[in-house]
Order: structure tokens, then C-alpha cells, then sequence
């Protein structure tokens, strides 16, 4: 069992466009579209028995380009989505948006549970979280007692995600058991990656993040 989390190429154009496929003008030509291929390159050897995405199109287009070639569909997800933004406060003037921003800016983490401009870590975590396990127990993954019990044929299958830093930050945080806060404790980079293996004890199989080796120079 093993879970791949992939964060989009740099993006283009509006953020909340949700694209038909094949996706194009999501990724920037000059950088979100090499990240994306770069990405391609250095995973053409990981096996993908599952894949799903964000609907917004940078992390559908990053998805496209990554897994191209590969006969895998991509399923969308629509509560995976990013962080979203009050839209009520795009009726405000600049000046009391501006003035909200700063207010925001100055707070306390802890006091950003929840605010008036938008969702807060909690919304999040509610959204995104009782939807994904659901999807992970439609491929044979069933969340049990803090880990999961997989069925017996899903015990070799892996799947890879492709989200958005934040939402994927509040995913990677459940899923390894990190107390919820305001501020994430994960920061994903543009196709920024996180591998999630999972270590069996008594029937129970536990995520855990797996790290890159390091390769030691000389002796």
C-alpha cells in the first residue's frame, strides 16, 4: 500500500477554473509545464493503480501531463479543492478588503480558526477528510482504529493524489496524525511530492511518511 501526494505545477490564469479535459492554460508555459514534466520524468517508474485530482484545472493539468502515457483514469475529486476565499468580500471596496487582510495578517495563529475571510484549518479538515477515506475505502483501503484494514487484493495497490498545497497539507497532517492548527505543519513546493507507505501491526496498516535517502559523498 502506498500513497502519493503531488502538489500542482505553478499556475496560470484563474485560480478557480475547474476545465474540461484535456486541460491546457492552467500550468505556465514557461514554468508550471516543465514542473510538471520534470515531475513525469522522475516518477516514470512508479506504479499508479489509482489516480485522483483536485477538479481546479493546475493540479487536472499537472495530473494530465505527469500520468501521460500511462492507461490510468484520472478521478475527480470535488471536495479536494483549495482553501476557499469569502466571495461576499469581492463586493467590498479595495480599501475595507485591504483593511481585513491586515487585521488578518496581525492575529494570532490561534485566532484564525475561522475568520470572515473564508474557510478556516476546521472547515477544511471537515471538507476534505470523511470524503477521502470514503474514496480510499471505494478502492479497497477501510479506515479502522487510527489506520486501515485493506482488503485482501488491495494490500499491493497504490494511488496517487494531485491537490493543492493547503489541502494537501490538512490530508498529510490527518493521515500521519498531527494535532489540527490554524497554521499547517507541511508546506508543499510546486510539484512538491509526499509518499505515505503503510506499516502493518496486528491487522492494522499505519500511515507513515516516507523520506528520501540521503546519498553520502566519499566516505
Amino acid at each position: 500500500m502506498r500513497l502519493t501526494l503531488i502538489r500542482h505545477g505553478h499556475m496560470a490564469g484563474d485560480p478557480f477554473v475547474c476545465p474540461e479535459r484535456p486541460v491546457s492554460g492552467c500550468l505556465s508555459d514557461d514554468c508550471g509545464v516543465l514542473q510538471a514534466e520534470e515531475t513525469a520524468a522522475a516518477l516514470k517508474d512508479e506504479i499508479y493503480d489509482y489516480a485522483f485530482s483536485s477538479p481546479y484545472g493546475r493540479a487536472l493539468q499537472t495530473a494530465e501531463i505527469v500520468l501521460a502515457g500511462r492507461e490510468l483514469d484520472i478521478r475527480i475529486l470535488p471536495f479536494m479543492h483549495e482553501w476557499m476565499p469569502n466571495r461576499e468580500l469581492e463586493k467590498l471596496p479595495s480599501t475595507a478588503f485591504e483593511a481585513m487582510q491586515r487585521e488578518a495578517g496581525g492575529g494570532y495563529a490561534e485566532e484564525m480558526w475561522k475568520t470572515e475571510m473564508g474557510e478556516g484549518y476546521y472547515d477544511m479538515c471537515a471538507r476534505i477528510v470523511p470524503p477521502f477515506l470514503k474514496a480510499l475505502g471505494e478502492i479497497g483501503w477501510h479506515s479502522r482504529m487510527g489506520g486501515f484494514v485493506p482488503d485482501e487484493d488491495a494490500k499491493s495497490r497504490s494511488a496517487v493524489v494531485f491537490a493543492h498545497g493547503g489541502s494537501l497539507g490538512v490530508l498529510l497532517g490527518f493521515l500521519l496524525g498531527v494535532r489540527a492548527f490554524p497554521v499547517s505543519s507541511f508546506a508543499f513546493e510546486h510539484t512538491g511530492i509526499a509518499t505515505i507507505d503503510f506499516a502493518e501491526r496486528r491487522g492494522i496498516y499505519y500511515p507513515q511518511l516516507v523520506l528520501p535517502a540521503l546519498h553520502r559523498i566519499g566516505k
